[in-house]
């Protein structure tokens, strides 16, 4: 805003110093002055609508991204209302070849968690929970989590597996976790 005041300054300088041209007689340096005076006057009125532009501009882009930002957490809240998140580690990934998986899935996945579902089952009689990551099974929820786990299977709405490893004298031991989103 300061620079659109100073170009009238000049302009009403450039005004003021015009008039006695026209006194001494010297029309056409008195014009020149006054024409002078208008073009930065233009200008400066120009620039001052520029600068009130941009400052509308970037005052509606800050509206828009808090409006945005208060929708985002208001949508964020009322699923956090609705919803609960439960994190149980998968049992039996040391079985057959779910190792070999594993290792397969934690390169793919590069620290990225991996979709997953849950699937009622049986093993060796009891009820059990199946845990699947991209179409094959890498394991159980485990016996302790179970109870947790079985009342809400029918209201499960995502699954995340994240997989790690750790050295165990040389070689990789990999493990897993399901992220369990579901509808309260």
């Amino acid at each position: 805003m300061k620079k659109p005041i100073i170009i009238w300054i000049v302009a009403a300088l450039f005004l003021f110093c015009s008039i006695p041209f026209f006194g001494q007689g010297s029309i056409v340096e008195g014009i020149c002055g006054i024409a002078i005076a208008a073009v930065l006057g233009v200008f400066g009125y120009l620039t001052m609508k520029r600068t009130q532009a941009a400052a509308e501009a970037e005052r509606e882009r800050v509206e828009a991204e808090a409006k945005r930002k208060a929708e985002e957490e208001a949508r964020r809240k009322e699923y956090a209302e609705t919803h609960e998140f439960l994190t149980c580690p998968v049992a039996g990934v040391t079985f057959d070849n779910h190792q070999r998986l594993l290792a397969s899935l934690y390169r793919d996945s590069e620290g990225v968690g991996i979709d997953g579902s849950l699937e009622e089952c049986e093993y060796e009689g009891a009820p059990a929970v199946r845990v699947i990551a991209e179409g094959d099974m890498i394991g159980y929820i485990r016996k302790s989590d179970l109870r947790k786990v079985l009342p809400i299977l029918e209201r499960v709405e995502d699954v995340t597996i994240t997989i790690d490893n750790f050295d165990d004298d040389g070689s990789k031991v990999y493990n897993a976790e399901a992220h369990i989103v579901y509808h309260i």
